[in-house]
């Protein structure tokens, strides 16, 4: 990218076509369900595994601009994450980040959210400062 003159810039993490570059946050939650059994001549239940569910993602960014290309840079990233929830399907994409063995994954997109914090000071009439957080499932059958 080579947006900014002190460093060079390496996409942190890539969620298909979002590119964030720093000041960010990545989880990973897997749910595996069990069903509470009694088995004839033992006292208790035993847990019998039912199922485990695809590995729930969540990315969160807090985008600061550090001149107006990162501006329009941050702005294209939250446009290209609506642009994703309007397929039809949203298609799989190639999450890429840190730790690559826990958060290398294809994922579908379940939700996004972005926000202007009040008294953000503007590039004109573009925040400088801009939220976004996704909301993904892994592609894999349950």
């Amino acid at each position: 990218m080579g947006m900014s003159a002190h460093h060079i810039d390496v996409a942190w993490c890539v969620v298909g076509p979002v590119k964030i570059m720093y000041h960010s946050n990545i989880s990973v939650n897997v749910s595996v369900q069990y069903d509470a059994r009694s088995v004839f001549g033992s006292h208790g239940q035993y847990a019998v595994w039912t199922g485990t569910e695809p590995r729930s993602y969540s990315v969160s960014s807090n985008m600061v601009a550090a001149n107006a290309d990162e501006v329009q840079f941050n702005l294209d990233q939250v446009e290209a994450a609506y642009n994703w929830t309007q397929e039809n399907p949203p298609g799989c994409q190639k999450l890429k980040a840190p730790a690559s063995r826990i958060f290398d994954a294809y994922v579908r997109i379940e939700s996004y959210d972005s926000s202007i914090e009040e008294a953000t000071h503007l590039d004109g009439t573009d925040p400088i400062q801009i939220t976004l957080s996704l909301s993904l499932k892994e592609c894999r059958p349950i």
